[in-house]
């Protein structure tokens, strides 16, 4: 029994990871002898399954179709690719304006194993597969990951100069197999879902962005705005923040602080939870076990559980153990980084693709200007963008108009959180001043992904309204206070009972089993 317990604490911890599925077999395929071009679509009626929400039906009356569009719209003689595209039928006999969803990444799916389906009541849901991750071509690397994972300093100058050369072997493995690297950007995304948009008849669209989706919500809204009828996005990602910004990540641990200092019980554990994050970072690296523990690896670890309230409050219960001695919380971040290809599938050429051309500045040092000035967090993914110097990257650039702020007069509901790492409040904040017909919300004491589920019922009625009416109803958004106390399930528990199953070799065996 204490196995099986075991097993299930952590594959529950996995599984929380994984937001998005493909429902690949369900996508016609065009005959193999037919020459496609551009705008060719084939349709598949069906049913969609609903596995989460008991107020719809378990079978959802869908479409689904195989979108044929050019891989490089800039070639005249560029090759034809394919992408997926499903469509939910609206619960209403009259459904206003179709919703597409846009969600985060990149280097994730578009198609999402559970989608808004609340929004059916008055619309029908569309969702166009990414390019590059759904359809024919996935640029995905294997070798890439392994790269990224087997590495005793992580992000340190001479790991980065490794993942160039491996990049740089992997965009002549593309362009062998026959890809066209400059035709995975942002606005090959965008034109794919308005050739879809136009292909199933609809006149406007309504978009549902997250995260990375706020982007190319943004950028539709600046290449196609009449197109657009209503925007709504949440965790906002406006132009120059594909690389993370360290001060403004720090910046949220510092607020974290300062809520940690109102709660006599958080300052029995810790009279300065910052501090504490700060003398462990001091001691690192350190081994914990046969587990050494990479200050790199902890940080991006770190980073993700930061996402959420909850996650944050055992990421702190960690570091105030490791302060103690106890570094087993720590040896659980490290362990999960090194098994990240088990949990997540994230296809690195997409992203890297979408993220460098769109953001990516040649002047700047990406080693050094992500590293935190106050020894906290910082912003170490984003040191990927460095690798680009050793990788004979040779990509253009999406045009300059789509990587600075331009006005979009798109009617748009901004929702974010105020202790959002990924996307900070900041984001939200420079980008209204370019949205004339923007409405931004903040929910407080929110991060990344719950800021939505904290509040999801109030959050979706206020969404849903807003589609309909284009007005924004916030009267009932209400402050739920940050709980920081001590963790039910602590990264200790975790970290120690994921180390037992890793010296049984199941670890790696149970997550695949499960994923």
């Amino acid at each position: 029994m204490k196995t099986y317990n075991i097993i299930q604490t952590i594959i529950i911890t996995l599984l929380s990871s994984i937001l998005l599925s493909s429902c690949a077999s369900k996508i016609p395929v065009f005959v193999k002898s037919k020459a496609l071009k551009e705008g060719d679509i084939i349709i598949k009626r069906g049913t969609f399954k609903n596995k989460n929400t008991k107020k719809y039906p378990k079978k959802i009356k869908a479409d689904y179709f195989s979108l044929a569009v050019k891989e490089n719209r800039n070639n005249p003689n560029s090759r034809i690719i394919t992408i997926p595209v499903i469509k939910l039928h609206s619960t209403s006999n009259k459904p206003k304006e179709p919703i597409f969803l846009l969600a985060g990444g990149p280097g994730a799916s578009n198609i999402w194993k559970n989608p808004r389906l609340w929004l059916l009541d008055n619309h029908d849901i569309v969702m166009v597969g990414y390019r590059g991750v759904d359809g024919s071509v996935q640029l995905d690397s294997e070798t890439f990951e392994k790269a990224l994972i087997h590495h005793t300093k992580v992000f340190s100058p001479e790991h980065l100069k490794k993942l160039g050369g491996v990049l740089k072997n992997q965009l002549k493995q593309y362009k062998k197999n026959g890809v066209d690297i400059n035709g995975y950007t942002m606005i090959e995304v965008i034109d794919d879902i308005e050739l879809a948009k136009n292909k199933l008849g609809y006149d406007k669209i309504n978009l549902f962005g997250a995260s990375y989706g706020t982007r190319l919500a943004y950028i539709y809204g600046l290449r196609y705005p009449n197109s657009i009828y209503r925007s709504a996005i949440g965790g906002i990602n406006p132009p120059g923040h594909f690389a993370w910004d360290p001060q403004e990540i720090d910046n949220v641990l510092v607020k974290y602080g300062e809520l940690w200092k109102k709660d006599p019980s958080n300052l029995k554990r810790s009279p300065d939870i910052i501090r504490t994050i700060q003398n462990v970072f001091s001691e690192l690296p350190v081994k914990w076990k046969k587990i050494n523990i990479d200050p790199g690896k902890v940080r991006v670890t770190m980073f993700s559980m930061l996402y959420t309230t909850a996650g944050t409050a055992q990421v702190f219960d960690a570091f105030i153990a490791a302060e103690g001695g106890d570094f087993s919380g720590l040896a659980f971040l490290v362990m999960m980084y090194d098994l990240l290809p088990n949990v997540k599938k994230l296809y690195w050429g997409e992203f890297l693709a979408k993220s460098i051309t769109a953001d990516y500045q040649s002047e700047r040092n990406y080693t050094t200007a992500m590293d935190s000035k106050s020894n906290l967090l910082g912003a170490p993914l984003s040191k990927l963008f460095e690798i680009i110097n050793y990788s004979e990257w040779n990509v253009q650039m999406i045009p300059k108009q789509y990587r600075t702020f331009e006005t979009s007069y798109v009617n748009t509901l901004l929702v974010n959180g105020n202790l959002d790492v990924s996307s900070p409040i900041e984001n939200a904040k420079e980008l209204i001043d370019y949205l004339p017909n923007g409405h931004l919300v903040v929910i407080t004491d929110s991060g990344h992904h719950d800021f939505y589920e904290k509040q999801e019922e109030v959050v979706n009625t206020m969404i849903k309204k807003f589609y309909l009416t284009g007005q924004v109803h916030d009267e009932r958004i209400k402050h739920i206070s940050v709980d920081l106390g001590k963790p039910k399930q602590s990264l200790q528990k975790l970290g120690k009972s994921s180390y037992t199953l890793k010296k049984l070799g199941l670890l790696k065996v149970i997550v695949k089993l499960f994923m």
